[in-house]
C-alpha cells in the first residue's frame, strides 16, 4: 500500500483584530501576536490604558482553531505544531508579512514599528524574523522559547538592527532559572544584542510590564 503526503496552497480567509486610530498622529504601530490556546483580541486588551490616538494595534490570529476543552465551548487559535512545521511556518511567515504590508504603506516616516509575541507568539516572531527581511524597530519576545534549530544569525531580518526586549516573569513555570540560562545560552550562541527584563509575574502578559518596558526603551528615544 503505498501512501504519498502532498500539499496544495489554497486561499484561505484570516481574522485579526485591531484597535486605535490609524492616523498622521499615529506615533506607534504595533503587531500582537498571541500564544496557544488564545485569541487574538486577548491581546488587545492588555493596551486598553494605551492612548488609541496615538497607537495602532494589531492582533493577528493563528490559522488553526481548535475546542479549548472537548468538542465544544470557546474557540482557541494556535500558530503552528510539529506537523508539516516548515510548511506552516511558509505560510504563518507569509499571512503576516501581507499585514504588515498592508498597514505600513498608511504609516508616517515618524512612527515606530513594534512586534510583540507572547509565548508560542514569540516563537513565531523569531522564525518570521529570520523567514523575511521585515523592517521594523522593536522586537519584544514575552516569555517566549527562541527557535533552536534556526541560525538566528542568518535571519533575513538583521536582529541586530532591532531594538530587542526579552522580558518573561520569574515564576513563569515555562520559563524557570533552567529554561533562562538557556535562552541566554541561545541568545550568546547567535551572538544578538537583546536586553533583558524580568519580573515578578507568572506566565501572562503583565499591563505594568508592558507600559514599563514601553516607557523605558520606546518613548525614552523619542
Amino acid at each position: 500500500m503505498k501512501i504519498e503526503n502532498k500539499f496544495l496552497k489554497i486561499n484561505k480567509t484570516v481574522r485579526y483584530s485591531t484597535f486605535g486610530d490609524l492616523t498622521s498622529e499615529t506615533k506607534y504601530f504595533w503587531i500582537l501576536l498571541h500564544g496557544s490556546n488564545m485569541i487574538c483580541e486577548q491581546m488587545l486588551y492588555k493596551f486598553k490604558n494605551f492612548n488609541p490616538k496615538e497607537h495602532f494595534l494589531i492582533s493577528p490570529e493563528g490559522l488553526s482553531r481548535f475546542y479549548k476543552s472537548g468538542f465544544n465551548g470557546d474557540v482557541v487559535a494556535s500558530w503552528i505544531t510539529k506537523r508539516d512545521r516548515l510548511e506552516e511556518i511558509k505560510d504563518v511567515s507569509g499571512y503576516l508579512t501581507k499585514i504588515l504590508n498592508l498597514y505600513k504603506k498608511h504609516l508616517s516616516k515618524k512612527c515606530k514599528t513594534i512586534l510583540l509575541g507572547f509565548s508560542q507568539g514569540g516563537t513565531i516572531g523569531f522564525r518570521w524574523l529570520h523567514s523575511k527581511n521585515i523592517n521594523i524597530d522593536y522586537f519584544i519576545p514575552y516569555s517566549c522559547w527562541i527557535p533552536e534549530d534556526i541560525n538566528l544569525k542568518l535571519s533575513k531580518t538583521d536582529l541586530n538592527k532591532v531594538n530587542i526586549i526579552y522580558t518573561y516573569g520569574i515564576d513563569d513555570p515555562y520559563i524557570n532559572k533552567k529554561k533562562s540560562d538557556e535562552v541566554i545560552a541561545l541568545v550568546n550562541k547567535n551572538k544578538i544584542k537583546i536586553s533583558f527584563e524580568k519580573y515578578k509575574g507568572s506566565h501572562r502578559v503583565e499591563k505594568t510590564q508592558l507600559i514599563y518596558i514601553f516607557k523605558k526603551y520606546i518613548t525614552s528615544s523619542d
